[in-house]
């Protein structure tokens, strides 16, 4: 395992990931979806450990060894001989002695009928592994969309410190300009001073966008089963690096989102068939109620000594003891356990339904706040589009004002503080937007 982790870290390291890669990784790696697995792979080995209530049992028995006895005296009680009639007693006085004590035997045994309760038991395991698969496929998607968030993250803090650093360098050009124009006489040594509290400001701000940027790589890591953020960069999709965004696809009606999420999502399915294995659970407690019938047959043989016809090893036919019988066992009263147990499943399949209409309404809330994340965003695209434009024209215009000496310092960071927020408004809505539909795609089952 561990160098498996190596091997991924200088994969990481080599090359910047792609959402793709992400996604591949996180497979592999991720905390969530490993525990989800294991929990499968228990649900199946109840499965198979189920059906021991149906097949036969077979045990073998063996003990070889030696007993020793040491000298004992025993008080027989007999007749008198001469008259009267009567009882005397005679001691007798046994030798110390040893002699081999071996045994060897076979016992199968096998449950007919108990109700039907062996039965139910492998159906509802049988659904609970059923059930747990379909968690598996819950905790795909959860992940996936968590590895797409935080990946979008990361790539929203990567342009965000971009536009930082962009708003610094036109502040440090503002200084050289102010410092310029005061030299020529055409300015005020308060605009120098502003200058540079401004750029200072801005410095600030693009360390606290650094910091940001960690703590996204962080995140990233976490779930990627990753335990450093070294050397870890991501590729930014065309979708965010582009000047425009692609069009839209019209979304589903509310109706259609919500029936496929009611068909698709695995979360939904894996409570439903818990619900199923519950009412199997009331049925095998209620199978308590009859008797259990069974089949026994042994074979056991014990002999002093090993070899020779009369030995352990020797005829079979000799020194031994069968039995071949039907078993009948009706417990008639259990201090109210048996009804106790039936409600306590009657009580655990009604929770298990309700959890289910729970999990129903959950699911209609995410799918309603995707889809309502996913259309505001997109409405509000083509604005941020044009106020970026809108900024980039307005800080075009200050910087001809002040060239031609009719503006000043104050209107060229006016417009270049709204350039900055403009551009991280359109980063911060684009990105919003990808992870928006992911999260629908999530609510619905994946199926978009």
């Amino acid at each position: 395992m561990a160098t498996l982790a190596l091997l991924l870290a200088a994969t990481v390291t080599a090359a910047p990931l792609t959402l793709d890669d992400a996604l591949a990784a996180a497979a592999k790696r991720n905390a969530e979806l490993t525990i989800a697995r294991l929990d499968q792979e228990a649900a199946a080995t109840d499965v198979r450990l189920s059906y021991q209530g149906v097949l036969p049992r077979l045990d073998l028995n063996a003990a070889f060894g030696r007993q020793f006895q040491g000298e004992q005296q025993q008080v027989n009680v007999v007749p008198n001989e001469t008259p009267p009639p009567d009882f005397v007693r005679i001691p007798v006085t046994y030798p110390a002695n040893d002699f081999g004590a071996h045994q060897l035997g076979v016992a199968a045994t096998w449950t007919v009928f108990d109700g039907l309760a062996s039965w139910k038991l492998i159906e509802s395991s049988r659904t609970r592994s059923a059930a747990a698969r379909r968690l598996v496929d819950e905790s795909a998607l959860r992940v996936a969309f968590e590895v797409t968030r935080r990946f979008y993250e990361v790539v929203k803090q990567q342009r965000a410190l971009e536009v930082r650093r962009e708003t610094a360098a036109l502040s440090a050009e503002l200084v050289e300009r102010a410092d310029a124009l005061f030299s020529a006489g055409r300015g005020t040594k308060a605009d120098t001073f502003s200058a540079r509290v401004n750029l200072g400001n801005d410095r600030i701000a693009v360390r606290t966008q650094a910091a940001e940027l960690e703590r996204a790589r962080a995140e990233l890591a976490i779930v990627l089963g990753l335990t450093s953020t070294a050397g870890l960069e991501v590729v930014p999709p065309g979708i965010v690096t582009g000047p425009l965004v692609p069009a839209q696809q019209e979304l589903p009606p509310i109706a259609a989102l919500l029936a496929e999420a009611r068909r698709g999502r695995p979360v939904l399915a894996a409570r439903k068939l818990t619900g199923e294995a519950g009412d199997l659970e009331i049925a095998r407690a209620r199978g308590a109620w009859w008797p259990v019938l069974g089949l026994q047959a042994s074979y056991q043989k014990a002999a002093p000594e090993l070899g020779g016809d009369f030995g352990l090893l020797g005829d079979p036919t000799t020194q031994y003891v069968a039995v071949t019988q039907v078993t009948l066992a009706w417990n008639l009263f259990a201090g109210g356990a048996t009804r106790a147990g039936v409600q306590r499943a009657e009580v655990d399949a009604r929770r298990a339904w309700a959890l289910l209409e729970q999990e129903e309404q959950t699911v209609a809330a995410e799918v309603i706040v995707a889809r309502e994340a996913v259309a505001a965003l997109g409405d509000t695209v083509a604005t941020v589009q044009e106020n970026v434009k809108a900024s980039e024209a307005a800080l075009r215009l200050a910087r001809e004002r002040l060239d031609a000496g009719v503006g000043s310092q104050l209107e060229i960071r006016d417009a270049t503080v709204k350039l900055s927020e403009a551009r991280l408004a359109w980063v911060r809505t684009v990105v919003d937007l990808v992870v928006a539909r992911a999260d629908l795609n999530r609510a619905v089952g994946g199926s978009l």
